[in-house]
């Protein structure tokens, strides 16, 4: 924002006129389509606020019970062994790498937030499985239904050695819960106890891939052979398997088998709903191909179930590890703010999850300036308002007489159109202040 000030030179014989402060300045505007990149700024790891470095994937960021948190994937905790999930707690949002958990110390194992049933533990120290590993990775977010409370999509994995090949299972239900008597926002989380959807059936596994709720309805992603596909259930159903319904090209259906693909080649990303591109492209998507080219992918569309229109905006850097590909890119919404899109990415092991915004090119951009009428005389008030109302219209320029303090405020698409304006204004009240003086 700037100011300005416009004084008539004095008369030396009269006292000194008012000063007529104008401030102006410009309300960006959402994001063109297609998006382009034209600035970046490199926020390093989601790591800063611990003094060690454990290496891990994933880096989902949702909300709940007021607080913001990011999930991670497999966590490598040293010596201590491999974390299937965690979480950390950001609680600065313009400083979203400043994360840290809640529990666990250095050369610490951290423990999973969703863990395995005793049933699990029984089956893994059979003589037959000693060496496996489970995993449940959080793929898909976390989504809020209550105050604090939600629900996670996540998958199974048997997960192999000696190079720890993951077998997927299926996709399960956690009820994610923020702890409100430690005052911290530790989270806790409660397994539903069969899964939602099984890999066996070769179906799409809903909500491993993303998950959002919108007007009471939670729409899900999932994911079969890089193909994403579309499902959605009312709010309070999510635990009741028979009240999803499954989007197949024209409809919702309650048959999964005719489920028809939204998009095809992707391996991660997330959907959500965005002004980012403006009101004719509510939906935005931001993920990552099946192809490992590291490319950040953006894509929008004007219905939830698409067609979706997806452009590559960016290629996605290694630190600790430079070589190989980068995957699980995610967008960071709540960290976001117009023309501008905070998106983390993983690296293999040792790395990490790194973070960067992403200034896009934008239009429809707002060009304002007010003129502070506080304390002038009300013949000069009326002059400023009387003459915006005749020049405006004009120039394609809206005003609005603003209360205390009162200021006359201009705005318009053309920056010059309302400088023309304002200048106007500003003249009439000079001679109107010439005017008072002179008589």
């Amino acid at each position: 924002m700037s100011l300005l000030c416009f004084r008539r030179r004095p008369d030396p014989q009269t006292p000194q006129s008012p000063a007529f402060i104008i401030q102006n300045g410009v309300e960006e505007g959402h994001a063109a389509w297609p998006p382009k990149v034209v600035d970046t700024r490199h926020l390093g790891y989601i790591n800063a606020k611990d003094t060690w470095f454990y290496s891990q994937d994933i880096g989902r960021s949702f909300r709940l019970g007021g607080r913001t948190y990011i999930m991670f994937g497999d966590t490598f905790c040293n010596n201590f062994g491999v974390s299937s999930n965690t979480y950390k707690i950001i609680p600065d949002l313009t400083r979203p790498t400043e994360a840290f958990y809640l529990s666990g110390a250095h050369n610490e194992f951290i423990h999973p937030l969703i863990e395995q049933t005793q049933a699990e533990n029984e089956w893994l120290a059979l003589p037959e499985n000693l060496g496996l590993r489970l995993a449940f990775w959080t793929y898909g977010g976390v989504i809020e239904f209550g105050d604090g409370i939600g629900w996670c999509y996540y998958q199974k994995h048997v997960v192999h050695p000696p190079h720890g090949v993951s077998e997927l299972i299926g996709v399960g239900l956690a009820r994610i819960a923020v702890n409100r008597s430690g005052g911290r926002g530790e989270l806790s989380a409660a397994r539903m106890p069969d899964l939602m959807f099984e890999l066996e059936h070769r179906h799409p596994l809903f909500g491993s891939f993303s998950t959002l709720l919108v007007n009471n309805v939670v729409y899900l992603w999932g994911q079969i052979d890089a193909e994403v596909f579309l499902a959605r259930v009312p709010k309070d159903d999510c635990q009741s398997r028979h009240k999803y319904t499954f989007w197949n090209g024209k409809e919702y259906v309650d048959d999964i088998a005719k489920a028809a693909p939204v998009l095809q080649d992707f391996q991660q990303g997330q959907f959500f709903q965005s002004p980012l591109f403006g009101p004719q492209l509510p939906w935005v998507f931001v993920g990552v191909t099946k192809y490992g080219d590291s490319m950040v992918m953006m894509g929008a569309a004007s219905r939830v179930e698409g067609p979706w229109d997806v452009r590559p905006v960016y290629h996605a850097y290694g630190l600790k590890v430079p070589e190989g590909y980068r995957y699980c890119v995610y967008p960071h919404p709540l960290l976001s703010s117009k023309g501008r899109v905070v998106v983390s990415w993983s690296e293999h092991w040792p790395g990490g999850v790194i973070a960067a915004e992403l200034k896009l090119t934008t239009e429809g951009a707002t060009h304002w300036a007010q003129v502070i009428l506080e304390g002038l005389a009300p013949r000069v008030v009326s002059a400023a308002i009387s003459t915006a109302a005749q020049v405006c219209p004009r120039l394609s320029v809206t005003y609005v007489d603003l209360g205390t303090p009162r200021r006359l405020r201009l705005r318009g698409a053309d920056g010059q159109a309302v400088g023309r304006a304002v200048e106007q204004v500003r003249q009439q009240m000079a001679r109107v202040v010439a005017e008072v003086e002179e008589g």
